[in-house]
């Protein structure tokens, strides 16, 4: 059931702005009504659709910069609608059940879409204000039982125009009264999840850069990488690429990451994609593939993921992008989960064990790699046998990130990696696969902290050797060092510190390495 929730939001949406457009030409029609109120209904009827639609282009970086200039439409339009809704509610235009629901949710909504507006300009925001976008995001969590929805832009509920006519059919004062409980409910939520968002914005202050340091590396032996372009089923875009490229070469980036779906690539796409990993490849950089999952509008767990189909794009995929590192299954007790559906350890063991044997008679130069994210019982046996010797995983790792609840399930899962590392003992290289952090949900602040709090986990854990920043920019997710509208997010120049400290740290002294002793960052 959990799966059909995205699409009964969905229809739900629709359905508000069929039932926005209609009535704001009833309303136009009624000639008892006020002038101004007829034609504030009758602007807000004309934008929503066009605003939404330009709203949901902003947010990606491929789309966003060419209309970003017109953003500011659809917090207007929201606006508009809560206007109407209270001035009919005064007015007793519209009968005070309906009137008071729909305004207090169309208020809400509004202020949510001002925020975010103000927020994905980079523009800090007071402490009530990230408490009130954390407290809308938390409620979406709930409605949803989804944390995907943490950076999600295409989670979101549309305002309700106030009727200030009478309805005329049963079946339309019926669906009035269903729109108005919807309402009300909705407000409810967000009101009854205030004390976890309070606790979510707060529970990023223990990772405050200019007290938690990074280790030194004196060795050199940590790599900083990123995230780059969206994740591919097809050619990569040419905006994603030239933006994407600048700011890895900007940052100086030791390694870049790139997320395909290997079953929906053709050749040419393969082709395409090895150009641009080529270019990047001239200075040294090195290059790792992760292997993701279709989406769907519904994503039913087995529909978008066959194993069979995954193993035959081995060769090509290791063939033609030549990967320093592979990981054949994305984040497999996660996203793989939902791709897959529910399945024991060993079918992902299999899986990779089959991937491994092809990558490496392909090119042995390649090393696999597979990353913990859910940190349960299932997690902690995939990660013993991919530590243990003579297991076909080359670096055993972890992804990293906050969720609705903040980043307490960052801290709780490094100390989970922190147990299993203690308890493997294992000689191997570890990494952290995937850290970031979403500046719109929990604010740009939030997002230095969790990639920070990362950085300063894995440098201090010597097996660890190398961390995968996520990403460069937003995709479908907002969480991108660089925003839709072009401006680097702070979280950006937190990085680059971090990497020019490590790097200082790894320069020739004259202590003799062996007797070097490891210092923090910034001290």
């Amino acid at each position: 059931m959990r799966a059909f929730i995205p699409l009964l939001l969905f229809l739900l949406v629709a359905l508000i702005l069929v039932w926005n457009v209609v009535l704001a030409g009833r309303i136009a029609q009624v000639r008892t009504l006020p002038r101004g109120f007829v034609s504030l209904s009758a602007l807000a009827g004309f934008l929503v659709v066009p605003a939404l639609v330009i709203h949901l282009a902003t947010t990606s970086s491929i789309t966003g910069r060419a209309i970003t200039s017109v953003d500011w439409i659809w917090p207007l339009t929201v606006v508009l609608f809560a206007v109407q809704a209270l001035y009919a509610a005064a007015r007793r235009l519209v009968n005070p059940f309906l009137g008071f629901f729909i305004a207090a949710y169309d208020v809400v909504i509004a202020a949510d879409a001002v925020l975010r507006f103000v927020a994905s300009r980079g523009t800090p925001l007071p402490g009530l204000a990230l408490l009130f976008l954390a407290a809308t995001t938390s409620t979406f969590a709930f409605v949803t039982q989804s944390p995907l929805i943490l950076g999600s832009p295409f989670f979101f509920f549309t305002p309700m125009i106030a009727p200030a006519f009478p309805a005329i059919r049963r079946w339309a004062a019926t669906l009035r009264f269903g729109l108005a409980v919807v309402a009300g409910a909705w407000v409810v939520l967000f009101l009854s999840r205030l004390t976890d968002a309070d606790k979510a914005v707060n529970s990023y202050g223990i990772h405050d850069p200019s007290v938690e340091r990074i280790q030194e590396r004196p060795l050199g032996d940590f790599d900083v990488g990123l995230k780059i372009l969206e994740d591919m089923d097809g050619p990569p875009a040419t905006l994603a690429v030239k933006n994407d490229l600048a700011l890895a070469d900007t940052m100086g980036v030791d390694i870049i990451n790139v997320v395909i779906v290997p079953e929906q690539m053709d050749r040419a796409a393969l082709d395409s994609l090895a150009r641009v990993l080529d270019a990047v490849r001239l200075d040294s950089t090195q290059v790792m593939v992760t292997l993701g999952y279709a989406s769907r509008i519904i994503p039913l767990p087995g529909r978008t993921f066959n194993d069979a189909a995954r193993i035959r794009t081995i060769d090509p995929v290791v063939r033609r992008l030549r990967p320093d590192i592979l990981l054949p299954v994305q984040d497999p007790l996660d996203a793989g989960t939902r791709a897959a559906g529910a399945h024991p350890v060993e079918y992902w063991e299999h899986i990779i064990t089959q991937a491994s044997a092809i990558a490496k008679r392909v090119r042995p130069r390649t090393r696999i790699g597979v990353s913990a994210s859910v940190y349960d019982r299932r997690d902690s046996t995939l990660y013993a046998w991919a530590a243990a010797p003579g297991s076909p995983v080359d670096i055993p790792g972890f992804t990293l990130s906050p969720s609705p609840s903040g980043v307490r399930t960052l801290d709780a899962a490094r100390g989970a990696a922190d147990r299993w590392m203690q308890a493997s003992r294992s000689p191997k290289d570890h990494w952290v696969f995937s850290a970031g952090g979403y500046p719109e949900a929990h604010g740009e602040a939030s997002q230095v902290r969790a990639i920070w709090a990362a950085l300063a986990w894995a440098t201090s854990r010597r097996a660890i050797k190398g961390l995968i920043v996520n990403e460069a920019g937003d995709y479908g997710v907002i969480r991108g060092l660089r925003a839709a509208d072009g401006h680097l997010r702070r979280a950006t120049f937190t990085v680059i510190n971090a990497m020019r400290g490590l790097r200082e740290s790894a320069a020739p002294d004259s202590t003799p390495a062996a007797v070097t002793v490891p210092r923090r960052v910034g001290t």
